[in-house]
């Protein structure tokens, strides 16, 4: 009988113990969410601000995606556009360069399948580079290389 009861008794601690570290665990888990969790969310950056539209120009940065071909680099974006404090619309933008070419740019509104040369002071392109942490330089204060 005694036996039995001694084993009963260690089970009863056993069961106490592993409630304590669950417990323990679950708490460390809630900290760790609470405290760094906010640090995953995405976000939208305001870039810029068009006059001649009139928009607000936001990129969502977590739809930054990039890639380093052979051929050269590109990058894709999405952007907000801004009116008033109304969404107008979402553009997803495409940046490429080909080897020593200048970068270029095409948009999910364009026609065709053609591409335009990045003119500086591209705040969206700028913010694609510097999240990427790639350097560019300007060429005749015009053109992205």
């Amino acid at each position: 009988m005694d036996v039995v009861k001694f084993s009963i008794d260690k089970m009863i601690i056993f069961r106490t113990m592993l409630m304590k570290i669950f417990s323990l665990v679950g708490v460390i888990t809630m900290a760790t969410c609470l405290l760094f969790g906010s640090t995953c969310k995405a976000t939208d950056v305001w870039v810029d601000h068009w006059n001649s539209e009139n928009l607000d120009i936001y990129v969502m940065d977590d739809t930054l995606t990039a890639g380093t071909p052979t051929t050269g680099k590109y990058f894709k974006i999405a952007v907000k556009e801004v009116q008033d404090g109304d969404l107008q619309r979402v553009v997803l933008w495409n940046f490429s360069k080909y080897k020593s070419d200048m970068w270029r740019y095409s948009t999910s509104t364009m026609k065709g399948n053609h591409t335009t040369v990045v003119n500086y002071r591209n705040r969206i392109f700028e913010f694609g580079m510097d999240r990427l942490g790639w350097g560019y330089w300007v060429k005749e204060g015009v053109w992205y290389y």
